[in-house]
């Protein structure tokens, strides 16, 4: 397992190492129009980093690493390499940059990146709920939070006005909470 988290933590420092540089290229820029969306999802992608390594650096593996178990972890990190990579952006033209804009011309990427990391990760946990639960009540109650997730995550991937923006936002925001909370 200790090859495993190496890997895992070397792939994960380049996807902050991306979300960081840009960071330091729009802090550092005098033509960057503000907006919170951008930053705020920005965050959330930290947040995901951080919980991914978490939950791997505190699980117990039974058996070895095959192929067939680490892919799906693969498929996360690259996935999580790709959202770091866009989170922010990496150029900022001569005229400036709107981070609106930017928001609102990506977001179906990035939100479409964003099921793409949560689907591995939803899959493992109903697969835990269908395990765990003695009724169809005790599978929601453990797979209802992932559920509400997934259907966030396409909420925002078509929400276009900024209060509907915000809403999908707040609740990101508290299932990505409860989701650290887990890793913890």
């Amino acid at each position: 397992m200790e090859q495993v988290l190496v890997f895992v933590s070397i792939v994960l420092g380049v996807a902050l190492a991306f979300e960081l540089s840009n960071l330091d290229k729009l802090l550092r820029s005098k033509r960057v129009r503000w907006h919170w969306a951008q930053p705020l999802f920005a965050l959330f992608v930290l947040l995901s980093i951080m919980s991914i390594w978490w939950m791997i650096a505190g699980r117990e593996i039974e058996g070895p690493m095959t192929l067939g178990r680490f892919l799906p972890l693969m498929w996360v990190l690259v996935i999580l390499n790709l959202l770091a990579a866009a989170s922010l952006p990496n150029d900022i033209p001569e005229e400036g940059i709107d981070l609106a804009q930017y928001y609102q011309e990506n977001r179906r990427y990035l939100w479409g990146l964003y099921g793409l990391f949560f689907l591995p990760l939803g899959v493992n946990w109903f697969v835990y709920a269908a395990k765990q639960a003695q009724s169809i009540e005790q599978f929601f109650a453990y797979a209802g939070g992932d559920m509400m997730g997934l259907a966030l995550i396409l909420y925002l991937f078509f929400a276009r006005n900024w209060w509907a923006v915000a809403l999908g936002f707040v609740g990101i925001g508290v299932i990505t909470g409860s989701w650290m909370f887990r890793a913890l």
